[in-house]
């Protein structure tokens, strides 16, 4: 996991190395309707169930491929050790300790999960209660409904609101778990970004010309190392249906990327995401009154 520092605030950026797989429960009826805590605006902080106990205090992290949890955690409930894996970050490739976990969240249920432990010092800062980062081995099991304005997360496990008059879909493409979306500049360029609910602030993983650089830079701070982005402003920016202004990001150096995509987008630049994962796509803004319907 990548932490990079914003101007003080924490960005989760996701670059784990793979949980292996596990056996995987998903329940069938009704969705279940989670109340979540939206802090500073934009990180989303689920109840999650660690084998059976709980709930915890996680940070949603839509960017993450997998799942990390604070080492004491993990150490208080005994999880059983599970090897290890590459954490790739920035600046540097670390090694991490994995172990072996069920995890719950709305019903949605994974057994035998490969858990990344590490210090927990970033997510943190923004709220000391955190005691873990919910990544991609769980979220990707079924749809969600995260809506910011009413915080909520609605785990959809059958997809039924699927079938709802929500909005037009756009396609997700999946890089290594994490799902990101094609947006477009109004020169007709076309951008991929990584739908990342742990950002505070976009980031560009390479240059993009035409982005406005006002004067100063900011500091991208990992577990390894330090980085350093210049502030740019980039936009209008056409995702879907949806034109979202001109915003803040982070621009990293001019040396080519090893990242297939551009780069990452704050799910909270929107009013709500309907991740439709069974289809492989994604409703921005969902509409109200299909939400309304949802939730009666």
């Amino acid at each position: 996991m990548f932490k990079a520092l914003f101007a003080g605030v924490p960005v989760a950026l996701a670059f784990l190395a793979g949980a292996a797989g596990a056996d995987a429960a998903v329940p069938r009826g009704e969705s279940a309707r989670v109340k979540v805590h939206i802090t500073a605006g934009r990180y989303v902080i689920v109840p999650v169930m660690v084998n059976g106990t709980g709930p915890y205090r996680f940070l949603l992290d839509t960017g993450a491929t997998s799942t990390m949890i604070a080492p004491a955690l993990a150490a208080r409930l005994r999880l059983p050790a599970a090897g290890s894996a590459v954490e790739q970050t920035a600046t540097q490739a670390e090694t991490a300790d994995l172990v072996r976990a069920s995890l719950s969240l709305g019903g949605v249920t994974r057994d035998g999960v490969e858990v990344i432990t590490a210090p927990l010092d970033a997510v943190q800062a923004v709220d000391p209660a955190i005691q873990g980062v919910l990544g991609q081995d769980l979220l990707r099991l079924a749809n969600w409904w995260l809506d910011y304005e009413h915080g909520m997360l609605i785990a959809d496990a059958d997809g039924r609101y699927a079938a709802l008059d929500l909005g037009p879909p756009v396609p997700v493409h999946w890089h290594a778990d994490r799902p990101a979306v094609d947006g477009v500049l109004p020169d007709r360029r076309s951008l991929r970004f990584v739908l990342d609910s742990a950002a505070s602030t976009a980031l560009l993983f390479r240059d993009v010309a035409g982005a406005s650089i006002p004067r100063g830079r900011v500091r991208l701070k990992t577990h390894g190392g330090a980085a350093e982005a210049r502030s740019v402003v980039i936009g209008p920016l056409r995702v879907g249906a949806v034109v979202l202004a001109p915003f803040a990001a982070g621009m990293m150096a001019s040396s080519p990327s090893e990242r297939p995509e551009d780069g990452l987008l704050p799910t909270a630049l929107f009013d709500g995401i309907y991740f439709d994962n069974r289809s492989g796509a994604v409703v921005f803004n969902p509409r109200r009154a299909a939400l309304s319907r949802a939730v009666e």
